[in-house]
């Protein structure tokens, strides 16, 4: 689901504007608060890493369809450039929200864990 989202943010920008940008950074976002809220703890620091690498997969795939970059000979160096520059938006809204979620879970658990043991101390 996080994933799809994320794809469909992406296509709906590269079909206005012919790059992934500022839709694509909200559904980016959104999927990774989605993927954080559902992931189990040992899960979560594999999805810590995962929105740069999939917001970098899904910029390239979009702008090599739409043919916005070419990918070949000296002009590799340049379309990496911006993929790089059109991704980013979308890679440090995901990453910042995601951790912002597994935080806001960590601290939640750690709560409750902490109520739950002092009642049954405090009863002792």
């Amino acid at each position: 689901m996080a994933l799809a989202l994320a794809v469909v943010g992406a296509l709906a920008d590269t079909a206005i504007s012919s790059r992934p940008g500022w839709v694509f950074a909200i559904a980016a976002a959104i999927g990774a608060a989605l993927a954080a809220k559902a992931c189990t703890r040992p899960g979560a620091w594999w999805l810590i890493s995962a929105p740069p690498l999939v917001v970098a997969l899904i910029t390239v795939t979009c702008e090599q369809v739409a043919g916005t970059t070419t990918a070949q000979g000296k002009g590799l160096t340049t379309a990496a450039v911006r993929w790089a520059v059109d991704g980013f938006p979308a890679m440090a809204a995901a990453e910042v929200v995601l951790i912002v979620v597994l935080v806001v879970r960590l601290v939640g658990t750690r709560r409750r864990s902490g109520r739950n043991g002092s009642r049954r101390n405090s009863g002792a």
